[in-house]
């Protein structure tokens, strides 16, 4: 009689579990349902939360909930991104930068993070590292719609330039868009300085882009910057 007591509780603590999970699970899709999720047992529920918080502005909930959210899931970099914010609601700016640092590393392919890192790396003139972070979404490709003039901000200075030019001649692929979207954004001198100093790195760059930018260089009267990084012509296969 006790075992089978003892194996009925046991289905019962099981079932249980299986329905916080349940419950954890549908919070993603429906954030009515995160408050239910007991904090113990709390994972997406605790990425709601901590999303409520942040946006609301809730300092002292959101420093709550996101630590509650870390202590669940630590590895998210999505996680390390809204602890950042929640302890930049609280006036903690050591504590935001370094989970905004260790964010923007841990998902490079998140272009949030990766977007927040530039702009307070450039913030603080830290020239390599917010040109690490928009070399990142470039890479990428899917850009935010601040990445542009971002880029712009960081050619504007000559150690970004070289900053930048660094990252051109990094071993990888650059694609092609990326220099177009660069070539809207970023002024024609600034731009051919920077491609000038990747080329003189041994950049690789797509010839058939950089073409193109010359081209409409020299069609609005930039023939002297498209010169700066533009051979000539493109080398054969």
């Amino acid at each position: 009689m006790i075992g089978r007591i003892a194996w009925l509780t046991a289905l019962a603590l099981v079932a249980v579990v299986a329905v916080i999970a349940q419950l954890d699970r549908a919070a993603r899709s429906d954030a009515r349902l995160a408050a239910l999720v007991p904090a113990t047992f709390s994972g997406f529920a605790a990425q709601r939360l901590s999303e409520q918080a942040v946006a609301a502005q809730n300092g002292p909930v959101a420093a709550r909930e996101t630590r509650r959210l870390i202590a669940a899931r630590p590895i998210p970099a999505e996680h390390l991104r809204l602890l950042s914010q929640a302890a930049a609601l609280q006036g903690d700016a050591p504590r935001s930068l370094a989970a905004l640092e260790a964010a923007s590393i841990r998902g490079w392919r998140d272009p949030v993070a990766q977007l927040a890192a530039a702009q307070a790396a450039l913030a603080q003139g830290q020239h390599e590292a917010a040109a690490q972070r928009i070399a990142a979404l470039f890479a990428v490709g899917s850009l935010p719609d601040q990445t542009p003039a971002l880029a712009a901000a960081l050619l504007a200075d000559p150690a970004g330039r070289a900053a930048f030019a660094h990252q051109l001649a990094t071993p990888a692929r650059w694609p092609g868009n990326a220099l177009v979207k660069l070539a809207e954004a970023v002024p024609p001198a600034a731009l051919a300085q920077t491609l000038a100093l990747a080329r003189a790195e041994g950049a690789v760059l797509p010839c058939d882009k950089l073409a193109v930018i010359a081209r409409n260089y020299a069609a609005a009267g930039n023939g002297d910057a498209a010169r700066l990084f533009w051979p000539g012509d493109c080398p054969q296969g």
